[in-house]
């Protein structure tokens, strides 16, 4: 890295960083319970093809909570002191 590129980021702080890991994860939450609610839906109308996309849908998703959630948890704990 250049001493530019740190002189730019120098002016973030630790909360901003960790306030939009935050809303990351809201987001991701919100996405993922939305998709979610679709494929039950889906699920009720046609049980034989719901299924494979609720199971897709859910382990594809929680993936991607569980993700976002570590990001803002390492954020917290290591620059939130």
């Amino acid at each position: 890295m250049s001493d530019k590129e740190i002189e730019t980021t120098k002016g973030i702080s630790n909360e901003t960083v960790c306030n939009y890991f935050y809303a990351l994860f809201v987001i991701v939450s919100i996405l993922a319970g939305l998709s979610l609610a679709s494929d039950i839906a889906l699920t009720i109308r046609k049980p034989s093809v719901g299924w494979v996309f609720l199971v897709r849908t859910f382990v594809v998703f929680s993936l991607a909570v569980a993700n976002s959630l570590f990001l803002y948890v390492m954020c917290a704990r290591s620059l939130l002191k």
